[in-house]
């Protein structure tokens, strides 16, 4: 059964980063959430977010608090990334 997290009758929204990262030959795609401090990895990219998705799953069962923190950094302009070459 997938877990659906709401407040205020919203879904929440988790922005994550995915960078990537060669370890012994292997190339890992790593994924970090922004708004909660949780991490993962993956041989994938699909893997890497669904891994990130059970961590954030893991954080959320226990704290209604950082529920709303992440509801309310929604209402907010999500964040950029970018690369600028020196």
């Amino acid at each position: 059964m997938e877990k659906k997290y709401k407040v205020n009758g919203k879904d929440l929204v988790l922005d994550v980063i995915i960078t990537q990262e060669k370890i012994d030959n292997k190339l890992f795609f790593i994924a970090q959430g922004i708004q909660l401090d949780v991490a993962s990895q993956g041989l994938s990219l699909d893997e890497a977010l669904e891994n990130i998705k059970d961590a954030a799953d893991i954080v959320l069962e226990s704290s209604q608090e950082k529920k709303k923190r992440i509801e309310e950094e929604r209402k907010e302009t999500p964040p950029m990334l970018t690369r600028i070459f020196l």
